[in-house]
């Protein structure tokens, strides 16, 4: 039985029922979650969208719920969102002030109580700006804990807990217990292919079940048309597709963002040099990558820039006609520039110029 299959300890829980059926193991994920909230009582999960955080948050409540009264989700999205999810609390601990129907008083009553004792876990989910989320984290000092998943990695004061895809082995291990094949050349060759992210693994797991298609024919049809099936299947809650459909929204509408975005969509190598970007105004870069990392759409490296290869796609996918050749071409005359011979980028492997219809 797995850890968050276990029923709660009587007490305040609000959290959703959860199986590891679409939650590859991260022991060691785990186990970092614990040494942060040990050290400050607060830890941040962050990382791109899709790579798990909420899952690994809830998963940590159930294998700890044992030490703890009050364990609380808390829709972390905004300033309306976290005040209904407070005025609900305070009438879970039977405080007068949510019966007033004003959050402000639920909001003080709820930090002050549990400011003054231990054995509590609220987690906030899907936070945008850590400053928002501050008026509501309640005192840790006597052993209570705070857990937040988030986009953004800047958290000033707080070490973060880093989410990115999971480790390749486990990558073939979760697509072969999904599936229930033995094709392990062709699990190991399509993680690759998903950049061994998460969600992605378990929307390709929930297609082949749908389906029947097997592993090495599901791996062939992604290498023809990727970007529609990162929106299949229909009934999966949430796609790669529209995971990082608000974070691209808000990148698209920052110039200077959407350019590097898009041009980097296009570089076929795993670690983009700085340097190759020199025709950027150094400050112009500097802000267009500022504005990705809010969503955790680039990684930062020691003089070098990552993009995840599904986002990628999807970036792609997006572009117009005239703005796919024109990228694709801004590519090229990079990769050109650095001594190599570029190898086809994935939008030529495909033989594609046109977006999918999906």
């Amino acid at each position: 039985m797995s850890n968050s299959e276990v029923p709660p300890p009587p007490g305040i829980w609000s959290v959703p029922a959860s199986t590891s059926r679409n939650l590859a193991a991260r022991d060691d994920l785990l186990a970092e979650i614990g040494a942060a909230l040990a050290r400050r009582g607060v830890a941040p999960l962050c990382g791109l969208g899709g790579t798990g955080k909420t899952k690994l948050a809830i998963e940590y409540a159930y294998r700890n719920a044992g030490a703890y009264d009050t364990v609380f989700l808390i829709d972390g999205q905004s300033q309306a969102t976290m005040d209904a999810s407070f005025v609900t609390l305070a009438a879970e601990m039977r405080l007068p002030e949510h019966e007033q129907l004003d959050p402000a008083r639920a909001v003080a009553a709820v930090r002050s109580k549990l400011g003054r004792r231990g054995r509590w876990l609220l987690l906030f989910d899907g936070v945008r700006d850590p400053s928002e989320v501050e008026p509501y984290i309640p005192s840790v000092s006597h052993g209570g804990r705070v857990l937040t998943t988030s986009q953004n990695p800047i958290w000033r004061g707080l070490t973060t807990v880093n989410v990115r895809g999971i480790e390749r082995a486990e990558s073939v291990r979760f697509l072969l217990q999904r599936t229930g094949e033995t094709d392990a050349e062709s699990a190991d060759a399509l993680a690759e292919e998903l950049g061994d992210l998460p969600l992605a693994l378990a929307q390709a797991g929930a297609y082949i079940e749908e389906t029947g298609r097997p592993l090495a024919e599901y791996l062939a049809l992604f290498r023809q048309r990727p970007a529609a099936l990162l929106e299949r299947p229909a009934s999966f809650p949430v796609t790669v597709a529209t995971a990082w459909e608000s974070a691209l929204a808000a990148v698209f509408s920052h110039q200077a963002a959407a350019e590097l975005l898009s041009l980097c969509s296009f570089l076929p190598m795993d670690a983009i040099p700085r340097r190759s970007l020199g025709e950027y105004d150094p400050l112009a870069l500097d802000d267009a990558i500022a504005m990705l990392r809010l969503h955790s759409l680039i990684e930062v490296r020691p003089h070098a820039l990552s993009v995840h290869r599904l986002v990628k796609i999807v970036v792609r996918n997006q572009l117009r006609r005239d703005d796919r050749r024109r990228w694709m071409e801004a590519a090229r005359r990079i990769v050109q520039a650095s001594g190599r011979i570029p190898p086809s980028t994935e939008e030529e492997r495909e033989g594609r110029t046109e977006p999918e219809s999906g």
